[in-house]
């Protein structure tokens, strides 16, 4: 029996890839079932292309992280070693066992989220990093997404990403050779017959069938160069679409977008410096004006040239305009290195200009700036220089690091090992964080740190790892979550409706509830702050036969009962009330293979009784009194087996009211026709 492992940042992302797997195999035979408390094997009999196999797909969620070792090994590890650099890692790896070792052979990402301003490309390190060491990478972008009103939760903006940001992954797969693509799926709320800005999109260019052939194909050993093609192909065609939305005299065409991709010995840096459309721009707010930062954008903008698009924060000073660019930032910054501004003079080389604040106000990170960088490089693939512009507070540690130990603040800070190993110059002009608020600029020549960057990996493949123990080192929230979403869709799942699973890693993305016979949702759900008194669930669960009404079991997960918050129960329930006064996001019939449409009614809450709970591992508990003082109605209380002769979970289930030992002996009920082994529920 082939085996593969799915390694993800949860069991959903992990799930999602089995199911997508199982689809498109519409196998002979599927069973499941536990090899660890936290790892589940999906062992399949199908035939693909007029050849029979079984294969076992091993599920294992929850990497890695800093603060706690999970596995025995890192899975990252093997790509480290071939080269990916940066700390974004993909939400989900999967990997072949062959013998004692495991080949990587797929790494992916889920996006549910706005894809707009920088969050369209705050992905764009996970994507450079790991392409850059051969292995395939797939963005899979749930479209279209809805900018909503905080207060009505109406849709305000239907929201594009830039045209740049996909064509840079079409451009990235072309120049390096490796298969790297964004693929577009259709989300709940893709209507054309709502909303005519989406009229003209190809539904053709969806992926999903792709997605699920390809990895068929590549799990299979076979050529998948015809799919490769056709999701590179519909990632071109979404380009195009979106260059349509943007078309004017700041952004590329669709048919500038399509010359360029068929460009041989030049590429977008090149045809931009030649057809001189539009000018870079980067507005600076005025409470963000520091220093010199107003005259510097000034020059730029005297001497630029666009990138793609004018709303983007880099642009290009063609190499014939260096020497004035460089004569310029000597006047502006006289005590700057002579020997760095010689260099920006010299160079025979287009420049890249990435113009960003960087760090928020207190000098933090801001994660989503460190896919700006990554952006630029796998946009462009002549050999050009790159100048980044920090105007945002700076942490005086980190500017002492940077002064004199610039290596190791790159490998302990994310967004600075983005711009150091991609930057050939850094110019900060900056307001700097220390027992003294004071300012600073400073000129740096960074070209050999970014060598440094860009030798890691070389000749080196994507070798295979010692394959690890399915068993986890530590037991922690990742499990506790595992357990309960096994128990309840995979042992009770025919009578219970998971509403909503979001352990670590989750993206929040939804919650559904059937009603009326309808499954209604829930997108874009609100963050936990703009909800008084609420608190969102990891888990919603909808059993139909415990009461008249069917209950939405709310559950709060944790590693330790210790560190679930003050009136929890209260406040789960109250979140899924307030989200309940308004109307879905979208519906679907349960009865038949409707599309989903938008909702247009809201779904009465008192349709429903609500249960609120807690699960957490038994060796981290409180008592049970002390715990119910957080108004939880249910407590599941949780340990791993791992034994000779049992591997599940023992859960001790403990109500507190009349209505939560109903739900108790429904459980244990279902739970004994069930048949299932691997579980003690009591």
């Amino acid at each position: 029996m082939q085996a593969f492992r799915i390694h993800g940042d949860n069991i959903v992302e992990c799930e999602r890839i089995a199911n997508i797997i199982i689809q498109t195999l519409n196998p002979h035979k599927v069973s499941t079932h536990l090899i660890s408390p936290s790892t589940i094997a999906i062992e399949i009999q199908a035939t693909y292309s007029d050849i029979s196999f079984e294969w076992r797909l091993e599920l294992l969620p929850g990497f890695n992280k800093n603060t706690k070792k999970r596995w025995e090994q890192n899975i990252f590890d093997a790509l480290k070693d071939a080269g990916s650099f940066f700390d974004e890692t993909p939400d989900a790896i999967i990997s072949e066992v062959c013998g004692s070792n495991e080949q990587i052979k797929l790494a992916i990402e889920f996006c549910s989220a706005l894809q707009a301003g920088n969050q369209a490309w705050q992905r764009s390190a996970r994507a450079f990093s790991t392409g850059r060491t051969g292995c395939p990478y797939l963005y899979i972008v749930d479209f279209v997404k809805y900018e909503l009103d905080n207060s009505t939760r109406e849709r305000k903006n239907l929201r594009f990403p830039n045209a740049a940001v996909p064509y840079s992954y079409v451009n990235y797969s072309k120049t390096t050779g490796n298969f790297i693509a964004q693929l577009y799926t259709k989300s709940e709320e893709f209507d054309k017959s709502k909303d005519p800005l989406i009229a003209s999109f190809n539904d053709s260019d969806f992926g999903s069938e792709d997605l699920g052939r390809y990895m068929v194909k590549l799990l299979r050993g076979l050529d998948t160069s015809a799919e490769e093609t056709n999701i590179l192909n519909k990632n071109m065609n979404v380009v195009q679409f979106l260059s349509k939305k943007t078309s004017d005299e700041t952004n590329l065409s669709a048919k500038e977008w399509k010359d360029i991709y068929g460009l041989v010995s030049e590429d977008i840096v090149d045809y931009s410096v030649e057809k001189n459309r539009f000018r870079f721009h980067k507005t600076i707010s005025g409470k963000s004006q520091h220093g010199q930062s107003s005259q510097i954008i000034e020059l730029i903008d005297k001497l630029s040239v666009g990138l793609g698009s004018r709303d983007l924060p880099f642009g290009i000073i063609p190499a014939n305009d260096r020497p004035t660019f460089a004569n310029g930032l000597a006047l502006l910054y006289p005590k700057a290195d002579s020997s760095v501004i010689n260099q920006i003079a010299i160079s025979q080389k287009h420049l890249i200009i990435a113009v960003f604040k960087g760090f928020k106000p207190r000098g933090d990170d801001n994660r989503p700036d460190r896919g700006l960088l990554p952006l630029a490089s796998m946009l462009s693939a002549s050999d050009t220089d790159v100048l980044t512009f920090i105007y945002g507070p700076l942490i005086e540690a980190n500017l002492n690091l940077l002064d004199s130990k610039p290596q190791k603040l790159a490998k302990q800070n994310g967004l600075w090992r983005s711009i150091l190993s991609l930057s050939d110059f850094v110019l900060l002009d900056v307001p700097v964080l220390g027992r003294r608020k004071y300012d600073a600029t400073r000129l740096y020549y960074t070209s050999e740190l970014k060598s440094f960057y860009n030798s890691l990996g070389k000749g080196k493949s994507l070798v295979a790892l010692p394959t690890f123990s399915s068993v986890p080192v530590n037991y922690g929230e990742d499990d506790v979550d595992t357990g309960i979403h096994y128990l309840f869709t995979h042992i009770l799942g025919e009578h219970c409706f998971e509403g909503m699973c979001n352990p670590p890693g989750g993206d929040w993305s939804g919650f559904s509830v059937i009603d009326n016979e309808f499954e209604n949702r829930w997108l874009s759900l609100p963050r936990v702050s703009d909800v008084v008194n609420g608190k969102r669930p990891d888990h919603i669960l909808e059993l139909f036969e415990v009461f008249d009404k069917p209950l939405l079991l709310s559950i709060e997960s944790k590693e330790k009962s210790v560190d679930l918050e003050p009136d929890v129960g209260t406040k789960l329930i109250t979140y899924i009330k307030e989200l309940m006064n308004y109307i879905p996001s979208a519906k679907k019939p349960l009865l038949s293979k409707s599309d989903w449409t938008w909702a247009d009614s809201k779904v009465d809450f008192n349709h429903f009784e609500t249960m609120s709970a807690a699960a957490y591992l038994k060796k981290y508990a409180e008592s049970s009194p002390t715990v119910f003082k957080k108004n939880c109605e249910i407590l599941f209380i949780m340990d791993p087996i791992m034994t000779k002769s049992k591997i599940g979970w023992d859960i001790e289930i403990i109500p507190s009211s009349r209505k939560s030992k109903v739900l108790k002996k429904y459980i244990l009920q279902l739970y004994k026709s069930s048949g299932d082994k691997q579980y003690m529920l009591k």
